[in-house]
């Protein structure tokens, strides 16, 4: 059986460290350090999830995320959102993206897990949101 490919979207880089390090062990994992090389990856692999920050350089997640949502090819690719302080005003337009969930900054490893598992085996968009 192969590995699902999860593409991880973070600029800083502990925290993308991190989350390859908790998504590594059960998933193939690429990272792109800011939206705009997210683009040039998503041009060449078609992860089965993607784990986005929202606040990035170049290229938003929101607008990477629209970039998604706008492609036949990738338009059904999964999202996990995984940013600090969301207010509700952010979680509202990130609901709006049609993202399957939202974590909020730190994560523990384990909710990491569990949501990227979730989402891997689960049906369709649901955008929980997860700010404990």
């Amino acid at each position: 059986m192969s590995r699902s490919v999860v593409l991880i979207v973070e600029d800083d880089p502990d925290v993308a460290s991190f989350l390859e390090t908790t998504l590594g062990d059960d998933h193939e994992t690429r990272v792109a350090a800011d939206g705009r090389s997210a683009q040039k990856l998503l041009d060449r692999i078609t992860p089965d999830l993607i784990v986005l920050d929202v606040r990035l350089p170049f290229v938003s997640g929101v607008e990477l995320c629209h970039m998604i949502r706008s492609s036949e090819r990738l338009r059904c690719t999964p999202i996990l959102v995984v940013t600090a302080f969301p207010d509700s005003a952010e979680v509202s337009r990130i609901r709006q993206m049609g993202v399957e969930r939202i974590l909020s900054k730190p994560v523990t490893p384990r909710r990491l897990r569990e949501a990227a598992h979730a989402i891997l085996r689960g049906p369709g968009p649901t955008a929980e949101v997860s700010l404990a």
